[in-house]
């Protein structure tokens, strides 16, 4: 049996110096005993005498393990953890507990991460700590500190020559594949226990690792394995915990370098990034867990209350952002079933699935170039007898769409070239059988890549280029030859001829063409009664209004409520060429704050 000391503490700012546990419950089951000393203080009555204590408790055995992995005999080790320090009967606890969880983890001199046990070899631990030992990696950095790292890393994993390694080095990649795989980095909590926390360590089986050079390992080596194998065959790439991990060391940059205070939707972002790669037992955490991350204004936070339903927690979270921010943003993570068919209503996520395809706000929502709605904000509005689930939206009806092309991008393939991917031949001759349509390759090529939203860079669809895209986009082939050949990708070398320098600044762009052609997926091609070529996501249906509203960084796709005057459904956020930045259009209404309409999303 376990034993561990606890002080029970009524205020979190009065506590001694104490470390925190971040791990997975594992199985719900609580059947393994544990004896816990622990004392309590009088709570306001520093001068009377604590109360001493010991008590028999129950917990998971994924717990237990970790228990008997952190006791240290002779020395005292104070922990907080949640399964002993919270009554998860008590829903008021709860409540209170999670609002505060941030500071739990961010007052922790150490958070002490537990990935669980491990049949990892004791040979493939030490070479895995000899390595990180000569490396001169800095906490969080996104670049190598120095060229010879990157050189340690491959003798560690047996990187050679393109597609080979060795055996030694196959089986050091599996070892770190499946600390990828492992439960803890798809929990949802995770996230925000292990951005805030001021340290932290790893606990693999017996190996030990401070936690930024863990995860800068882990990301080294699937930078590696990219490198070597590609993405379709990369086995650290197609671990669960690859964007996750990927998600924490980026956010815990920006938290050490000050960065995320300066972005505006910030918690919807992160969000973003949470639901299609975290897991939560408890789906109103899919929201909870993230609060450490709210920019929302003082009377905009969100407090936890587990007893509400599901579907007003996210309800609530989505309005509370919306008017918090005077933003529409939150609508780009409202996408729903072909169907439309949920519960929740239309203009509120579904926090706790995936979204089913690509936003056109990128990875940082809020942080796109596009402004339809000429950064008009969102006017915050109130309706006399508005339900709670429905929302008051202000703008205008652009135009209808009158026609969906018939190609479809059920799933993103990187094996595919740009040509065989996007099927532009396929769509400009659908084009042209409607005579308003634009059906010249440059601007259907411009549509489907919605002139790169899905970029990492948001300025990138500031500059885009329709002609050198087009160009690109027809070297493919001889790209793909230089490839073959050794040209590209390559280091740029004295040595290079005019025209290979050419085909490397040429190959970038194609490269980062690819990359954001991920955008078409789920979407379809469409064109509006005025001749409009747009791409939205698949749920769109001839007949449906497109508009402009107050707030949105992009047009919207409304759907009318059969029998329902004035109540509408949001469909989708689009991208609308030569709409994107509130352009004038000569002969048809001019956009602006006149005169707009009122519509009630339900």
């Amino acid at each position: 049996m376990s034993k561990l000391d606890r002080e029970a503490y009524e205020y979190l700012f009065h506590a001694p110096k104490y470390e925190a546990l971040s791990y997975t419950w594992g199985s719900t089951i609580q059947d393994c005993p544990v004896e816990i000393h622990f004392v309590l203080f009088a709570s306001g009555n520093p001068d009377k005498r604590p109360v001493a204590n010991t008590k028999t408790v129950y917990v998971t055995k994924h717990l237990h393990a970790a228990l008997l992995e952190l006791q240290q005999p002779a020395v005292p080790r104070l922990v907080w953890i949640d399964q002993l320090c919270i009554d998860q009967a008590n829903l008021q606890e709860r409540n209170e507990q999670v609002s505060i969880m941030a500071d739990i983890y961010r007052r922790a001199e150490r958070t002490v991460v537990w990935l669980g046990e491990t049949t990892m070899l004791d040979d493939d631990r030490i070479a895995i700590v000899n390595a990180t030992e000569r490396m001169t990696f800095r906490p969080i950095e996104r670049e190598w500190s120095e060229p010879r790292d990157e050189d340690i890393l491959k003798d560690l994993v047996g990187f050679k020559a393109k597609g080979e390694s060795s055996e030694l080095g196959q089986r050091r990649r599996q070892v770190l594949a499946d600390a990828l795989n492992r439960p803890w980095f798809t929990r949802a909590w995770v996230f925000q226990e292990v951005v805030v926390a001021k340290s932290g360590i790893v606990l693999y089986g017996s190996l030990e690792m401070d936690m930024d050079i863990f995860i800068n390992l882990l990301d080294g080596v699937c930078d590696l394995d990219l490198k070597d194998v590609g993405a379709t065959k990369s086995m650290m790439r197609s671990s669960k915990g690859y964007r996750p991990m990927f998600a924490i060391r980026e956010a815990r940059f920006e938290s050490r370098n000050g960065l995320s205070s300066a972005s505006k939707g910030k918690f919807l972002s992160t969000v973003w990034q949470a639901m299609g790669n975290v897991d939560a037992t408890n789906p109103r955490d899919k929201v909870y867990a993230f609060l450490a991350f709210s920019d929302l204004e003082a009377e905009s936070q969100i407090s936890p209350s587990y007893e509400l339903p599901v579907r007003s927690v996210y309800a609530d979270a989505t309005l509370k952002s919306i008017r918090s921010l005077r933003s529409l943003d939150a609508l780009e993570l409202s996408l729903k079933d072909r169907d439309l068919s949920t519960d929740l209503p239309s203009w509120v996520p579904d926090f706790s699935r995936p979204l089913p395809s690509f936003p056109f706000m990128t990875h940082n929502v809020g942080g796109s170039n596009f402004r339809a709605s000429r950064k008009i904000p969102y006017p915050n509005l109130t309706h006399p007898g508005l339900d709670r689930h429905a929302l008051a939206v202000k703008g205008h009806i652009i135009s209808t769409v009158s026609s969906i092309c018939p190609v479809s991008f059920p799933t993103f393939d990187p094996s595919q070239t740009l040509y065989e991917f996007l099927k532009l031949d396929e769509i400009a001759s659908w084009a042209m059988s409607h005579p308003k349509c634009p059906h010249d390759h440059p601007t259907i090529l411009r549509a489907l890549l919605a002139e790169g939203a899905a970029a990492d860079d948001t300025s990138n669809n500031e500059n885009y280029d329709s002609t050198k895209a087009f160009q690109v986009y027809q070297d493919g082939p001889t790209l793909l030859e230089a490839c073959r050949a050794g040209h590209v990708p390559a280091p740029n070398r004295a040595s290079d001829t005019p025209s290979v320098r050419a085909l490397k600044v040429h190959y970038r762009y194609y490269s980062w063409m690819k990359r954001v052609s991920e955008i078409v997926v789920r979407k379809r091609v469409f064109v509006t009664e005025d001749g409009d070529l747009g791409l939205a996501y698949e749920a769109i249906r001839e007949g449906d209004k497109v508009g402009v509203l107050l707030g949105s960084r992009t047009p919207t796709v409304l759907r009318a409520v059969e029998d329902d005057d004035g109540q509408w459904r949001f469909v989708a956020q689009c991208y609308l060429d030569g709409w994107m930045r509130g352009e004038v259009h000569e002969g048809r209404r001019e956009w602006t704050e006149e005169g707009v309409e009122s519509f009630i999303l339900s």
